[in-house]
């Protein structure tokens, strides 16, 4: 799936959205421009890597990657190419400690390094110029003997040393040094004011804030496998069982294989009911409506059918009771056009917004097939949707059904009784230690069928030995 989804979840990913509470008559921001990481050892196998964070020899003292590997923007890294070239006059070539970097480190390191220290590392809640791919920490090496030429200080040392302006250490040390500085600023990089090795590219503010993997990083250039499809005529009994019609899907992300009940319902468009929470949670957040997700809107006293939506509600508690009214109220501090705008960046169902100001995910147009919710929520398993890594991190959260030892469960329910059969849905994903598997099931409801979603879905589930 890694592969089959590269190039379409690349291009959503770098479609990076500011969409502010107060610009509602505006639309949004400009789009960010799409991602293409290239693996800077691929363009010259002359540079080389030495990436401590996928060793221990690191100040957080433990492999935060698990391979060696260095990634830059095109730009970024054809200009790269060109300064270790240049040096090579000088009988030197550059020598890579960092380049893109996944959000979820930039985290890490923030949460691991002292107050005091903190001004050598990135805040998480802005996100790092690494984790845009245009940042790149390196130093150079002697290319007569391939080590390292010596500088005034070591890669990530928190000390005055580590300023790109410190006076002392050796004449050589400095020399080198400010050779680096002015190879690399004649590329358009900046150097930054506390690390001599870390520099930024001239244009990190057009990219987007990435938390992906480096294997998805690699794929950009790679053709689309196509999954395989085993059809799974067995699985009648289970709806039977539950005197209900439909159709399950479940997707093994590591074999690129889809399990397949109902073929024919797995292109059919329905109603994503709540479903479509999880999609709208993150445009609340991203767009900043709700100032994080833990305010409250206090409830006006209306009574629902549904008990537990006559309260007043936060958007944790009202994406686990699928309270209508929280989440009708919250998109009408958006207008149509940035709604429109997200569901074209997330390529999300058929992205119709027709009948905003309702509750359109329920009797509108607006529809979504099974496949296309594996396919969603692929993209939110990997970050690759149009969303900042902090706002994924928090929804991603809100969807925990069950945690075990063995697996996390993650998961929204959905359903609409304004269409004949009415629509019932379970989809999300399951997590294990060695691989991830997502489903989608779509079931024809009448009163009282709420449970055999969920039944269903786990029966099949534990047929497949996943959970």
């Amino acid at each position: 799936m890694r592969s089959y989804f590269s190039r379409i979840a690349f291009a959503v990913a770098c479609l990076w959205l500011f969409v502010s509470a107060a610009a509602q008559t505006t639309g949004p921001k400009p789009v960010k421009r799409e991602a293409d990481l290239l693996e800077l050892v691929k363009l010259d196998k002359t540079i080389k890597l030495d990436v401590r964070y996928a060793r221990s020899d690191n100040f957080v003292g433990k492999p935060v990657y698990s391979e060696a590997r260095a990634f830059l923007q095109r730009p970024a890294a054809e200009a790269l190419v060109r300064v270790h070239k240049r040096l090579k006059t000088d009988g030197f070539g550059l020598t890579i400690f960092d380049g893109y970097r996944p959000w979820s480190v930039t985290k890490l390191f923030w949460d691991v390094t002292p107050d005091d220290k903190r001004i050598y590392v990135a805040n998480p809640k802005t996100g790092s110029r690494h984790n845009r791919g245009c940042a790149v920490d390196l130093s150079m090496y002697d290319r007569k003997t391939g080590k390292l030429v010596p500088m005034p200080s070591d890669f990530d040392e928190f000390t005055e040393r580590a300023s790109p302006n410190y006076k002392g250490g050796s004449v050589e040390e400095r020399r080198n040094r400010d050779l680096l500085r002015k190879a690399m600023e004649a590329e358009g990089f900046t150097v930054n004011s506390n690390e001599w090795w870390h520099f930024d590219y001239k244009d990190w503010q057009s990219y987007a804030i990435y938390d992906i993997s480096f294997d998805d990083a690699g794929s950009l250039g790679r053709a689309p496998k196509k999954p395989s499809v085993k059809l799974e005529p067995d699985w009648k009994r289970f709806f039977d069982d539950a005197g209900i019609t439909g159709g399950a899907y479940v997707y093994d992300l590591r074999s690129n294989r889809y399990h397949v009940y109902d073929k024919e319902r797995f292109d059919r468009a329905y109603s994503p009911a709540s479903t479509s929470k999880i999609i709208h949670s993150l445009i609340f957040l991203d767009s900043e409506v709700l100032k994080n997700e833990k305010e409250v809107l206090v409830w006006d006293g209306t009574k629902y059918d549904v008990e537990g939506w006559n309260r007043d509600q936060d958007l944790r508690s009202a994406f686990k009771v699928s309270a209508v009214w929280f989440y009708l109220n919250v998109s009408r501090r958006l207008t149509r056009e940035q709604m429109q705008v997200y569901y074209d960046a997330a390529q999300y169902g058929n992205r119709s917004t027709k009948g905003f100001g309702d509750a359109y995910w329920v009797n509108g147009e607006i529809a979504i097939t099974p496949r296309q919710q594996i396919e969603f929520l692929v993209k939110l398993h990997g970050n690759r949707l149009p969303f900042s890594p902090q706002v994924i991190d928090v929804v991603k959260g809100m969807m925990v059904e069950e945690k075990t030892a063995g697996y996390i469960l993650r998961a929204k329910t959905g359903w609409s009784d304004a269409y004949s059969p009415q629509v019932g849905w379970w989809v999300g994903y399951v997590e294990r230690k060695d691989n991830v598997y997502f489903f989608a099931t779509e079931l024809d409801m009448k009163s009282g069928d709420g449970p055999k979603r969920k039944e269903v879905t786990r029966a099949i589930l534990k047929g497949l030995g996943i959970i």
